[in-house]
């Protein structure tokens, strides 16, 4: 079965409204805790995911490491979208 990530919690944590740049921390189901990065367009308001990591609280539920990958990054769009509807972006 894929994996699908289910965000239940979104809190923005920083908002740089003179670059653009904007953090949000999320709960996923899973209980995994990830910050995303996001970068909003000055002149359109367009707002795009740029990183996604992965807090290093429970092991990765993809790949059951207990430190670095980069398995989240592959999910980034749809635990973005999740986020920014539940954050209020």
């Amino acid at each position: 079965m894929a994996y699908q990530p289910k965000v239940v919690e979104a809190e923005v944590v920083s908002d740089n409204p003179k670059n653009g740049l904007f953090e949000i921390n999320v709960v996923l189901q899973d209980r995994n805790h990830c910050r995303l990065i996001f970068e909003r367009d000055l002149n359109t308001g367009a707002i795009t995911p740029t990183h996604i990591n992965r807090l290093y609280k429970e092991p990765c539920s993809i790949c059951k490491k207990d430190f670095l990958c980069n398995c989240m990054t592959a999910y980034l769009q749809p635990i973005a979208d999740q986020a920014l509807a539940i954050a209020g972006k």
